[in-house]
């Protein structure tokens, strides 16, 4: 029996760079974590944060096997895309409530401080 490997379209990066420029990108893990993005468009922004895996059981893009699975997980993470002002993205960097999963990752101060620099 002969397995064909899907091999989707396009990586993570490429799929987010479709809606807008990314100014930033940080990877918080190894084997598993989140990739964050910064994005502009015209005159609003948006931090993305997208889960990601080492293996297809446990991430979302490397379990696609059709153009059907690659398309559906692109517009989920073009969904979860929201576009807002650059002010509301520095209120909403210490909103404990917003920002609660990032708790566990020393990472994600470091990462509010580039943003609020990139923004200032």
């Amino acid at each position: 029996m002969t397995y064909e490997y899907y091999s989707p379209p396009m990586s993570y990066d490429e799929i987010v760079a479709t809606q807008g420029e990314i100014l930033k990108d940080w990877v918080i893990g190894d084997w598993q974590g989140d990739y964050i993005y910064l994005l502009k468009k015209d005159d609003k922004y948006s931090v993305v944060v997208i889960g990601y895996g080492s293996c297809s059981g446990c991430d979302v893009l490397q379990a696609c096997e059709s153009d059907e699975d690659f398309n559906s997980l692109k517009e989920d993470v073009i969904r979860t895309i929201v576009w807002v002002t650059k002010e509301d993205i520095l209120n909403d960097l210490d909103d404990e409530e917003l920002n609660r999963w990032y708790f566990h990752e020393e990472e994600w101060e470091d990462i509010k401080k580039e943003i609020k620099e990139i923004l200032a």
